[in-house]
């Protein structure tokens, strides 16, 4: 049983409260058993596909954050079946967590910058924007991991700007891809925030993108 605790966190669900209905579901961050920040990453996502409904509350949603089953963060060193086998997200979490135990980092943790999702879109931009942003900042503060990889496409932009980011321009790459035999460049950086020690790395979606080269230009950035 992990020692973190998440009651500090769960509290800033409060403005959200009211919004959770069958179609409007809550997503709380899932973490490895035995999580040591030090040897920590956090991977980020935008918002959860909540097509199977399944957090009926907050309270089921943090039940779930240590869970050793489905999407746990446990068993996220094997490769994915069923259903997140389909999923590029998946499937690139998974090989970023196979490379980064390979440098010393074994414990893992995922969240969404989005903490709302509906069955029919995300709650991308709402009123509860400002919730979200004390959110993500405390989940900060209680994992401290060395790493934060935010897969998220450019809507990490007001969150970085929140915590007061700086781009480190020493760590920045162009990563070239062709999408329906078109040339694609997409950035992927590293920044740095003040009085944190958390090296975060922005990147995209990789639905669409190739898979082993995202995964390899990520590490790139990783400093040992």
């Amino acid at each position: 049983m992990s020692e973190i605790n998440l009651d500090k966190l769960k509290e800033l669900y409060k403005p959200l409260t009211n919004e959770v209905k069958p179609t409007n579901t809550p997503f709380a961050v899932k973490i490895s058993n035995g999580y040591v920040g030090k040897t920590g990453v956090l991977f980020v996502g935008k918002a959860e596909n909540m097509e199977n409904r399944d957090n009926k509350t907050i309270d089921y949603a943090f039940r779930k954050s240590f869970s050793i089953k489905n999407s746990g963060m446990n068993t996220i060193l094997t490769p994915p079946t069923g259903k997140a086998a389909k999923s590029s997200f998946s499937r690139v979490l998974h090989l970023l967590a196979t490379e980064l135990k390979d440098k010393g980092i074994n414990s893992f943790a995922r969240t969404n910058l989005y903490k709302l999702s509906t069955t029919k879109t995300y709650a991308f931009n709402s009123e509860f924007n400002v919730t979200y942003l004390d959110i993500f900042k405390e989940e900060i503060a209680i994992l401290q991991p060395k790493y934060v990889i935010m897969l998220t496409s450019g809507m990490e932009k007001d969150f970085l700007k929140y915590l007061g980011a700086k781009k480190d321009e020493e760590g920045k790459i162009d990563f070239l891809y062709k999408y329906k035999g078109n040339d694609q460049k997409k950035e992927i950086c590293r920044w740095k925030i003040k009085d944190v020690e958390s090296i975060f790395i922005t990147a995209f979606h990789p639905q669409g993108k190739p898979e082993t080269e995202l995964v390899k230009a990520i590490m790139s950035l990783i400093q040992e």
